[in-house]
């Protein structure tokens, strides 16, 4: 194999002079792709996988425009105009090729300053469907149709108020809750090419016990959501009582008395590899005084035919797992992709599910605000 850079035409989304940016490359005989995993902070700046700073900022996305998530190699963007109005699209940098997101201008086209799309996931190509999270009770999640159509469940109306993290697998869409719920919902749509969800089925039901929080009964109807959200003595001004569950938990670390208190966080991440629906859970230590990093890392598998969650740890048949809020991803691992590991976005850390070993930090970017994107390259 011949491996080389070329320079890349692109053109930003408002102006027709081309710019450059160099990515990697490989001769014309060619016969099966592999990703290359680039990072992309929210400003459109890239990092490379082992990078530390930003190299320099996409030159295709406007300066009023920020990436809120990916899907390989394309780009979720939210652009806001002089009015305060937020208009969205999917962006591919690699071929300057954008799909305009229309349908969302009437639903969050105009929001609260705490309002936030969490995830954008697309099932395969633009003109497919398209998922979105977001934070807000009344349309937590959002199925699209890029120019035919889109879908919403009732506001706040279970299972989708309870969903914290989404992945595709098949023509399905599924869901987990904080409480370990597995949901798969069933996509099809009408004559006019609209999406709609035409079945809901629990495979895993979380466990019988005590949560700090709200959890999906079976019994529960439309409008109870709003109900426990009333009594609770969290909901204040800020969010209205509107927020919808982060895949997200956080305490300040008591072990050590009489020492600055570390911030902790537990956090889910939810996606498919090799036809499998796996769950990885993080717990991540933030100190007062040096950089964050990785204390412990659990990989689930979803048993459907036994309604539960089974722990991974005996490898990830040879894929490696990118990680981050926005975009998770299995690859199959090439050259200085490893394989059986997992890859944490803000931290530039690698967890070995054999060895159950992380690597040390090498960076501290913003886990939140951060995305992995996937450059396509076909290699001999």
């Amino acid at each position: 194999m011949v491996r080389d850079y070329v320079p890349i035409r692109t053109q930003t989304i408002t102006d027709s002079r081309p710019s450059y940016i160099c990515l990697p490359s490989v001769s014309e005989h060619v016969a099966t792709p592999r990703w290359i995993p680039w990072i992309v902070l929210s400003d459109g700046s890239l990092l490379t996988l082992d990078g530390t700073d930003p190299l320099y900022r996409l030159p295709s996305l406007p300066e009023n425009a920020r990436c809120i998530g990916s899907t390989d190699e394309w780009l979720a963007v939210d652009r806001i105009n002089s009015r305060k109005r937020h208009r969205y699209f999917l962006h591919n940098p690699f071929t300057r090729m954008t799909t305009p997101l229309r349908e969302l201008s009437g639903i969050i086209g105009k929001v609260s300053k705490f309002f936030e799309v969490r995830k954008v996931l697309m099932r395969s190509t633009p003109h497919d469907i398209v998922a979105l999270i977001t934070n807000n009770c009344n349309y937590p999640i959002i199925l699209i149709r890029p120019g035919k159509g889109m879908w919403l469940p009732k506001p706040r109306s279970p299972p989708y108020v309870y969903i914290i993290d989404i992945a595709f697998l098949g023509d399905k869409l599924y869901g987990i809750t904080q409480a370990l719920d597995l949901v798969s919902l069933g996509i099809a749509f009408d004559i006019n090419g609209i999406p709609s969800v035409t079945s809901i089925d629990r495979l895993i039901k979380h466990p019988s016990m005590d949560y700090d929080f709200h959890v999906w009964s079976d019994e529960e109807e439309d409008r109870e959501y709003e109900r426990k959200r009333a009594t609770d003595a969290e909901a204040n001004e800020e969010d209205d009582g509107k927020r919808a569950p982060l895949a997200l938990e956080c305490w300040d670390d008591d072990e050590v008395p009489y020492e600055p208190k570390d911030f902790v966080t537990v956090s889910w991440h939810f996606l498919e590899s090799c036809g499998k629906l796996l769950m990885v859970r993080r717990q991540l230590q933030i100190p007062e005084y040096s950089i964050k990093f990785t204390r412990k890392v659990e990989v689930f598998e979803a048993n459907v035919s036994g309604g539960e969650w089974v722990p991974v740890t005996s490898g990830l048949d040879g894929q490696a797992i990118f990680i981050s809020r926005r975009f998770c991803k299995s690859i199959p691992a090439r050259n200085e992709v490893e394989g059986d590991a997992i890859y944490f976005v803000d931290t530039g850390e690698m967890f070995n599910t054999r060895s159950q070993t992380t690597s040390r930090p090498m960076r501290e970017i913003d886990h939140d605000f951060s995305t992995w994107i996937f450059f396509s390259e076909l290699v001999v």
